[in-house]
């Protein structure tokens, strides 16, 4: 039977993932077992493929750099990203105490700019934490090492396979960012704030809890309360950072964004683009999400969540989290009873998926010494510690079922829904795009001024179209 480890035939207490293993299989690739998995206990040493550490290894001194993201927690009162310092790296010390590692937590406003300078005066991390939405345009300027020597062969060989999962990690076939690491992104949703409005049976009553865009819309009025501030979503476009959202809703409604070979932005050429944008500038002229989503980040959005003052946001796994540790520690308002759910379709039973492969880079430096033991770190902490993991609530496709789904019956669900990847359009996010910063940087703007009423939906996504094949262009010179 054709499968990556993930997909194999589970153990008693592992089949909370076995749908995202076969998800995966379907999605990835078949063909053997992979060997990336870490075991159960947690540690093992890192070891390029085909190679072993060596005593002289043990006497090698060097010191490395991470950036880590606001990304996971382990535990209440633990602030996002502090994970690495706090626990992953005194489990690598143990290993190797001659690797010093030093880590800067980086907020997620102002990151692209502050990432690229480092770049351009040579002042790069050796190590950055992030996902290929942003890292995969940094290999395309040259700045990221290739990670092929560290990847096992039959990893590398099943990776390579599959063109879908590609585009995510590689540039120019070389893998660039550590590819043991899978996520679903939907929207996550108060579930309270239904109940206490009697509204509970307007949520997604399917089994993988899907819902027409009038469907969404009967749900969001439910809770809409103006006088209280308390939205039924937030809808934003004060950075690039809701091109995830508006390009997630033009695929639920049916469009392609590019041709396969990434040669021109096909959003345009379908009225389900048109659609799309529709859809999302009546929620603001019917007063189901907050006003003035051009005045608004992703941050605001995820504030207001946790204060219930909307309903729901877009949302990966870590999300539950957030949730959880935040009633805990006060930084969440409750009760808040999370959901997952899909976004919203036209067609009744559909969606489309948003699955993400890949975490974490390593910049190139002039110290070879240091670019090797970067490699070997960011692949040890993928496959040889469940922190990673448990931390990020990300699955790895060579390895067993991750302990953090076995509780929570809603990250069993998400295990479930992957399964879908093999009937549902599956969103291309376009990473391996060269200029794919700038391309995300051109959208907002043109969804500000759809927002404030100077142009049309139609008009608007002429406007990103054109802006983003004239970046396709300008690379592809």
């Amino acid at each position: 039977m054709s499968s990556w480890r993930a997909a194999g035939i589970w153990k008693p207490g592992r089949i909370v993932a076995s749908s995202l293993a076969v998800a995966l299989t379907a999605f990835l690739v078949g063909c053997g077992a992979g060997t990336g998995g870490g075991d159960s206990k947690g540690a093992r040493e890192p070891a390029p493929s085909g190679q072993t550490s060596t005593v002289n290894e043990q006497d090698e001194k060097t010191e490395l750099t991470i950036w880590m993201t606001q990304v996971g927690t382990l535990r209440a009162g633990q602030k996002p990203g502090d994970w690495v310092k706090e626990d992953l790296i005194p489990e690598w010390n143990k290993l190797y105490p001659n690797i010093k590692v030093n880590v800067e937590v980086i907020p997620f406003d102002g990151i692209n700019e502050k990432i690229t300078t480092a770049i351009a005066s040579s002042t790069a991390p050796n190590i950055l934490l992030d996902v290929p939405v942003r890292t995969l345009a940094y290999a395309q300027m040259g700045a990221v090492a290739p990670l092929d020597d560290v990847i096992p062969a039959k990893d590398l060989e099943q990776i390579k396979k599959n063109p879908d999962v590609m585009k995510m990690v590689s540039v120019n076939n070389q893998i660039v960012t550590m590819p043991y690491s899978a996520n679903l992104v939907g929207l996550i949703l108060n579930k309270s704030l239904w109940k206490e409005a009697g509204a509970e049976n307007l949520l997604p009553q399917d089994e993988f809890r899907t819902w027409t865009t009038d469907e969404f819309k009967a749900a969001l009025k439910a809770v809409a309360n103006k006088d209280k501030g308390v939205y039924g979503m937030t809808l934003f476009a004060l950075n690039e950072q809701g091109d995830q959202l508006y390009n997630n809703l033009m695929v639920t409604h049916g469009a392609k964004l590019f041709t396969d070979d990434y040669s021109k932005f096909t959003a345009a050429d379908s009225p389900a683009s048109e659609q799309a944008l529709q859809f999302v500038k009546s929620l603001v002229d019917e007063g189901l999400v907050h006003p003035h989503p051009e005045t608004l980040s992703a941050v605001n959005a995820l504030d207001y969540w946790k204060q219930r003052k909307n309903g729901m946001v877009v949302a990966g796994t870590a999300h539950a989290d957030i949730i959880k540790n935040g009633l805990k520690d006060g930084s969440v308002v409750g009760p808040n009873e999370y959901m997952y759910v899909n976004f919203p379709s036209p067609t009744k039973g559909k969606s489309a998926l948003k699955m993400e492969f890949g975490f974490g880079v390593v910049f190139k430096s002039k110290d070879a010494l240091k670019d090797k033991w970067a490699k070997k770190f960011l692949y040890w902490s993928q496959t040889g510690s469940q922190t990673y993991a448990t931390a990020s609530k990300t699955f790895n496709p060579f390895g067993d079922a991750p302990a953090w789904t076995k509780d929570d019956p809603e990250l069993q669900f998400l295990a479930k829904l992957a399964g879908k990847a093999k009937e549902w359009p599956v969103v291309d996010p376009g990473w391996g795009i060269k200029g794919y910063p700038e391309m995300r940087a051109a959208m907002f703007p043109e969804m500000q001024r759809m927002f404030i009423k100077e142009a049309t939906p139609k008009q608007t996504i002429d406007s990103i179209s054109k802006k983003f094949n004239d970046i396709i262009k300008k690379y592809n010179k």
